[in-house]
């Protein structure tokens, strides 16, 4: 394994919210089965051919579409390239692109905590790939950014991802009845949460 821990600058409080680490083209983690990496523009046919996937938007919010296509690869990897700081982590299998780890910071007064998700290629479910990317796009988050707590959000019925939250040391706090609406049914959510050992 190959880890290039040194792809920002960490940030002091100074009394505000978490700040991110500076953007560089990087390379975060690079092991047998997948790289880490950052976004880069020549990702996004690969994208479309992992994610253009009914099977993938039944588990993620309505802003992800479907189908998926040329044009929403290109303006998602866009949005991540025009971000101050790193917030998603591309997970690379065999030079193609094939996944991401965002982070989406909090405001006001949950300025110190993160939402996190995650998705990859269908082919790729079940190798122990996104637990492990996970595990190491959360220590590149909590190491270069303020961030002290992270947390998940999982549809009830998407037992594998609270296996990849459990594998990657998170907790479940709570569940949150009927809270999501999506093909035309109410589930419920679970909330997962993991903190930075301070």
């Amino acid at each position: 394994m190959s880890r290039f821990a040194v792809v920002g600058e960490k940030q002091n409080y100074h009394g505000l919210c978490s700040t991110p680490m500076r953007r560089y083209h990087a390379v975060f983690v690079q092991k047998n089965k997948y790289t880490l990496r950052t976004w880069q523009t020549e990702d996004a046919h690969s994208l479309v051919q992992e994610l253009n996937n009914k099977k993938i938007w039944d588990n993620c919010r309505n802003v992800f579409p479907h189908p998926y296509r040329l044009e929403h690869a290109e303006t998602f990897i866009d949005l991540i390239q025009k971000k101050e700081g790193i917030h998603d982590f591309c997970i690379e299998v065999n030079g193609k692109a094939v996944g991401n780890i965002g982070f989406t910071p909090g405001t006001d007064v949950e300025c110190f905590n993160a939402e996190v998700g995650y998705v990859i290629g269908e082919k790729y479910w079940n190798q122990g790939i996104v637990t492990d990317a996970l595990q190491e796009a959360i220590y590149h988050y909590f190491t270069y950014t303020n961030t002290i707590r992270i947390f998940a959000l999982v549809f009830e019925h998407n037992l594998p991802s609270m296996r990849v939250l459990e594998k990657a040391g998170f907790n479940k706090v709570g569940i949150m009845t009927k809270s999501i609406f999506k093909n035309g049914h109410f589930t419920n959510a679970h909330l997962f949460e993991l903190l930075k050992n301070v």
